[in-house]
């Protein structure tokens, strides 16, 4: 097959593969022949992956296939291409150069055999080989030895130095005579106090023996892409009480950099601003044996310096392009807490490396994985978002027995799931040392039960356990799950979004704090009903329990409530369910009974939302123990009925939201509720008067449309309420007095019985915006009195843009259209029959 297709860089990418609506014009824009197409799309009949075609190399036409790497990097930009090959990556695609090509380290592919025998290796012309042959410098390819020899090192060499302080040099080539190094760079001179010699070197020159200070490590050079960073390096301690200085410098630009010198003391952080991504160096000078901790995310670094940070023992590089898994073993060796997460891992150009599993040979021998990068001894790790397909199952309990906190959550970035090497996709096993176990947002889809509990345990045998989180992995299910009997720490438990059943073993947890299992579809019920009147509440005796989250979670359908065994619960939230309600014991003449809140006096949000919820009212005294009630929300869709329960024993609450019920009798008088901000008991049977609320500071909004109510009383003293709606009732008599409301905003009252109008209601309203009276029986004396009321309103605070509703009423006499007509000229509207 020839593949003739041209390759692209920058603009031209853009360009060329611009979307257009015939497909054979898309193949002649970048000169694809439809048959090599036809054979490209046919390998897979004979083995091939996609991953074999973008990585061909030495081809001896360029491979189209390898644009959307370069379409990624120009497209940001075109520095990045620029300086795409070198230390951090290698070449591939049978990039051709026009023009002389020159670095101080290539990194290349060669193949190395023939026939089957054949493998593809990494080279590099590495100047840190210390060799005229290893140099970019054209002298290295010279025939003439005498020139050959003369080959510069280039900056960024390297140098071998041994624990006895020996510098280390390779065999002199045969005729190479004269200095053993040479080089172009001119020494600098020191720049920060921080710059400390960490090494004596002995060097003859001349025949004279000198000695050499080398600074090895110094500075600790990380190269990124960004605008803005926050980077944190915290050291063992000071040397001389001396802090660590920082320098970012732009790579294409020396000139153009940024010092902090004495920067913080034992922790030092660097945060510069740009307004101008750029890619540049962050330099960070001090000897690396005493750095703990190294924290800088988002900083877009495509690879680690060959640093060894001996005494560190956490290293954050979460939210960069990493692309080949840095060898932790050599870099921190004592390493407790790493963290990469969000780092593309599965880009790396190591086939075997870019997902979590066991590397397997066609003759069936097993090799490691990515993960024996890591020392063993590591007790944290943060993996999320960094690799795709499925996870060989123990490969984490088999290495790591040491460690307490296991992260693979997606976080947004790349995620396990199912693939052709492991369909059931379960969660992996892990040692028993684990208190933190997160894989949340993933498509894991089953629990290993194969688990020794010996070396190897899944999470239902976790006797450490603090967190677990296996939530938004939609497909994961099992017969079996549950807290370990001897679990006595569990603290926070997250099944949200799959379909994993209520935990067993849960009972009497005093260390439970959290259970979150919101849009849960196979949890059964909170309640169950074992056999006459054995009793079994989910969460009985949990005396740390605080928040019971299940919102949406289908699963609870037809629940009854239990009665709340939990002294600490603040949060219950069972909105968008199918609960039932009525007691544990099957008495439905309550839907929720008094003893359901009865030991819950931390109560602060209760929150139910169901059309299953029974017809029957709620007791009245069934909030009377809860007397931290913040937030009360309702609904059964107009299936419960009955008067409203007592809010007497509650004075922290702040909202009621109860529509869309069946309640019957009058609105709650408030008078025991003095924080009372939000009211909704729209949608209701609400009948009687609407009570003459008053000295209620806090009262914001009020939504008593859609009842049945038949009259209303004057509001006094409630100076921040700003809606108020009323409409959809029976009322009738007078429009009150709405003065003492002085930051009313909208009032809605249409569709009401009113008949007349208390002057000076709406004089002083300055604040209103929107007035519907529309459809009552206001007499045509009482529009005139309301137009004067709100043209003296409007000759008081001059302004615009305030809608007044009058249909459906009298007609208005000659005086008021008249103030119609001069209220309209003033930027207010007024509809009237």
């Amino acid at each position: 097959m020839a593949i003739r297709n041209p390759k692209l860089f920058g603009l031209n990418v853009l360009s060329f593969f611009a979307d257009v609506e015939n497909k054979n014009l898309s193949l002649q824009n970048i000169n694809l022949p439809p048959l090599d197409l036809e054979i490209i799309l046919g390998s897979s009949d004979a083995g091939a992956k996609r991953s074999d075609w973008t990585s061909f190399s030495r081809l001896v036409s360029p491979l189209h296939e390898t644009l959307d790497r370069f379409n990624r990097d120009s497209g940001t930009f075109s520095s990045l291409l620029l300086s795409r090959a070198g230390t951090e990556g290698s070449l591939f695609g049978n990039l051709k150069i026009n023009g002389s090509l020159s670095g101080n380290a290539i990194r290349y592919r060669y193949v190395e055999g023939v026939g089957n025998s054949a493998t593809v290796k990494i080279a590099d012309i590495s100047t840190s080989r210390i060799s005229a042959w290893s140099s970019s410098d054209p002298k290295a390819t010279n025939p003439d030895p005498t020139i050959q020899g003369q080959a510069r090192i280039s900056y960024g060499a390297r140098l071998g130095i041994r624990s006895g302080g020996s510098l280390i040099f390779g065999t002199q080539a045969s005729g190479v005579t004269g200095p053993r190094l040479q080089t172009s760079i001119t020494p600098q001179a020191k720049e920060f106090p921080s710059e400390f010699p960490t090494h004596k070197v002995q060097v003859s020159v001349g025949g004279q023996n000198v000695t050499l200070y080398a600074m090895k490590g110094i500075p600790v050079v990380f190269r990124g892409f960004f605008r803005n960073l926050n980077a944190t390096i915290k050291l063992t301690q000071l040397i001389n009480n001396t802090p660590a200085s920082w320098k970012i410098v732009e790579t294409g630009n020396a000139n153009r950099y940024s010092n902090y010198t004495n920067q913080g003391g034992s922790t030092s952080t660097v945060n510069y601003r740009s307004s101008i991504s750029r890619e540049r160096f962050i330099q960070f000078y001090y000897n690396p044996d005493n750095i703990l901790d190294v924290s800088i995310t988002s900083a877009n670094i495509r690879s680690l310096p060959a640093v060894k940070f001996q005494n560190a023992t956490r290293l954050e590089f979460s939210y960069n392009g990493l692309r080949e898994f840095p060898d932790i073993n050599f870099i921190a060796p004592n390493i407790d807490e790493l963290l990469l997460r969000r780092n593309p891992f599965y880009l790396s150009e190591f086939e075997d490396e870019r997902k979590l599993q066991n590397s397997t040979y066609s003759g069936g021998a097993t090799t490691g994985t990515v993960l024996d990068k890591i020392p063993t001894s590591v007790k944290r790790l943060y993996l999320e978002g960094t690799f795709y397909g499925s996870i060989t199952q123990n490969i984490f309990a088999d290495r790591f027995q040491q460690l307490t906190v296991f992260d693979l959550g997606r976080g947004g970035g790349a995620y396990f799931h199912p693939d052709s090497t492991d369909s059931s996709s379960p969660i992996p096993n892990v040692a028993s040392t684990i208190e933190n176990y997160s894989v949340g947002s993933n498509d894991f889809r089953s629990i290993d039960l194969t688990a020794n509990g010996t070396t190897r345990f899944n999470v239902n045998q976790l006797e450490n356990l603090v967190t677990l989180s296996l939530g938004a992995n939609y497909y994961l299910t099992s017969n079996t799950f549950g807290i370990a009997p001897g679990n006595n720490v569990i603290k926070s438990i997250a099944i949200n979004s799959t379909g994993l059943p209520f935990p067993t073993g849960t009972e009497g947890k005093q260390s439970l704090e959290i259970f979150q299992a919101s849009y849960g579809r196979n949890l059964g019920k909170i309640v169950d009903l074992e056999g006459g009147n054995s009793i079994s509440y989910r969460f009985d005796n949990c005396g740390a329990l605080k928040y019971l989250y299940l919102y949406a979670a289908n699963g609870i359908s037809l629940s009854r409530f239990p009665a709340f065994t939990n002294p600490s619960l603040e949060y219950v939230d069972m909105r968008y369910t199918n609960i039932r309600g009525g007691s544990p014991t099957g008495n439905e003449s309550n839907v929720i009974p008094r003893a359901t809140f009865q030991s819950t006096p931390n109560l602060r949000y209760i929150l139910i939302d169901s059309g299953s919820l029974l017809t029957s009212p709620i007791d009245p005294d069934a909030f009377a123990d809860a007397g931290a009630l913040y937030y009360f929300w309702y609904r059964s869709y107009g299936r419960t009925g009955g008067s409203l329960p007592s809010f007497s024993a509650n004075p922290n609450l702040t909202y009621i939201w109860a529509h869309h019920n069946a309640f019957t009798g009058n609105p709650p008088n408030l008078s025991s509720n003095p924080s009372i901000y939000y009211v909704r008991l729209s949608n209701n049977k609400l009948n009687g008067a609407i009570p003459g609320y008053k000295n209620k500071g806090s009262l914001y909004y009020l939504f008593l449309q859609d009842n049945q109510l038949t009259a209303i009383s004057k509001f006094e003293n409630l100076p921040n309420l700003r809606y108020f709606y009323a409409h959809n009732n029976s009322i009738s008599g007078e429009i009150p007095d709405f003065s003492e409301c002085p930051r009313l905003y909208y009032l809605i009252l249409f569709n009401n019985n009113f008949t007349n109008y208390k002057s000076g209601s709406f004089k002083e309203l300055y604040n209103i915006r929107y007035i519907d009276i529309s459809n009552n029986n206001l007499s045509a004396q009482a529009i005139t009195q309301l137009l004067d009321d709100l043209y003296e309103n409007w000759k008081s605070v001059n302004r615009g843009g305030v809608t007044v509703n009058l249909r459906g009423n009298g007609s208005p006499n000659t005086e008021a259209l008249e103030f119609i007509v001069i209220l309209r000229s003033k930027g207010w509207n007024i509809t009237h029959d």
